[in-house]
């Protein structure tokens, strides 16, 4: 533990640049959060259950083919150039969702175009985040961050519902002027990227670095891609879905779910942030995994309005710890000039996951129903943490002191 003098010594998280960074975020997450209406676009249109799959999956695909080289250009062209790319790129492809005119080639292309946008800003902006972090809290720091996106996730959902159900005009119309306002949410983050502190200077600058199959062979990444494949099962399994669901079984708004579980992850985020750099954090991720499948199980037996509430506070719980404490292990664990890369090769596991299982998924739904999905989800949530554990032996040591409470600022960096 660090001494009384050592703490007060601590810099405040809470500057000018990292309030920059919290609304930005903010703002860029409330477009993510227009898409959760897209299932309910792509049945009003005609589609089917593997439609949706085929729609909400396609983000993730388009993750699969950018993230690598996502990876490389963050750290060969720096985090701030990249965060700013990413959102111009993303505003664009937020845009073309208006000019949708059902479900088909051109939603699945253009949910792919977001995504691949997307994944350039969020590589880029959570390695500049972990990067200008002060040493000691940096899981704090990237857990605010991501609650930052969370407070824009609980009202964007609610705020999008609400235009869907009271705007005077045909149906078709509600869900053109919705979509707008994706692109207008990042439009805004985009603008207020601009002004960004540049990166700061570190102990590789001189060094190319390494290719990403040659990043792939620490045995300490492979260990981190697995909770991370473990974790996209059970959040597209939620996401993915969750409006289509209630809908369909009448279990009252779904901005009920949303705003639980985004008030979930902001308060525990906000109150308990600081604990995640004093925990082992593959504790953390166990417990993570563990209360998701939980939430998964709740979901998966027929409830009301309140089971909604209460699957959004339990799978809220569990992302509100494992993607900080999965994200400051990987940056741990990386030479400073593969950061970009690292981080990019754990994520990049999440979105294999998503990928793969949004239309699989999808099609378990069709031919049984939506309850049978969520117990299948579950099992296989349980499935991977248990794989997961049997994996501590190959996670390097020196990186989960390097990632323990405690330790100075010369052992935080791999050099």
């Amino acid at each position: 533990m660090h001494s009384a003098p050592e703490k007060q010594k601590q810099p405040s998280l809470l500057t000018g640049p990292f309030l920059r960074i919290l609304l930005i975020h903010l703002t860029a997450m409330g477009s993510f959060g227009v898409y959760y209406f897209l299932p309910r676009f792509v049945r009003f249109t005609g589609g089917d259950e593997f439609m949706i799959g085929l729609v909400m999956g396609a983000p993730a695909t388009a993750a699969l083919l950018f993230r690598l080289p996502t990876g490389g250009w963050v750290d060969r062209l720096g985090r701030r150039r990249m965060v700013i790319t990413g959102l111009a790129l993303f505003t664009v492809a937020n845009f073309l969702p208006v000019f949708a005119g059902g479900a088909g080639i051109f939603l699945i292309l253009v949910r792919a175009a977001s995504g691949a946008s997307m994944i350039i800003y969020f590589t880029a902006i959570v390695t500049y985040v972990a990067e200008k972090a002060p040493e000691g809290r940096r899981s704090e720091a990237i857990a605010l961050y991501g609650a930052a996106g969370f407070v824009a996730q609980a009202v964007s959902p609610w705020m999008c519902e609400q235009l869907l159900n009271v705007l005077p005009f045909e149906q078709m119309v509600r869900f053109r002027i919705v979509f707008a306002l994706a692109g207008i949410f990042t439009l805004v983050a985009l603008v207020i990227s601009l002004p960004m502190e540049h990166d700061d200077n570190h102990e590789e600058q001189h060094l190319d670095p390494d290719p990403w199959y040659r990043v792939l062979r620490s045995p300490s990444l492979i260990y981190i891609l697995i909770p991370s494949v473990a974790f996209g099962i059970g959040y597209t399994s939620i996401f993915s879905f969750i409006t289509d669901f209630t809908e369909m079984h009448s279990l009252g708004p779904s901005s009920f779910f949303f705003i639980s579980y985004s008030v979930t992850v902001v308060f525990l985020r906000l109150s308990t942030g600081r604990l995640l750099d004093r925990m082992d954090r593959r504790m953390v991720t166990v417990a993570s995994l563990l209360v998701i499948v939980v939430g998964l199980l709740l979901a998966s037996a027929p409830g009301g309005a309140a089971s909604l509430v209460l699957v959004g506070i339990l799978t809220g719980t569990g992302h509100s710890y494992i993607f900080p404490a999965l994200s400051t292990l990987t940056f741990d664990s990386s030479s400073a000039r593969n950061r970009g890369t690292s981080m990019a090769l754990y994520m990049l596991g999440f979105d294999v996951s998503t990928m793969a299982m949004s239309p699989l998924l999808g099609k378990v739904a069709e031919h049984w129903d939506y309850f049978v999905m969520f117990r299948v989800a579950a099992w296989m949530l349980l499935a991977g943490t248990l794989i997961y554990l049997t994996g501590w032996r190959f996670h390097s040591a020196a990186a989960i002191r390097r990632s323990a409470a405690g330790i100075s600022a010369g052992a935080g960096r791999c050099h």
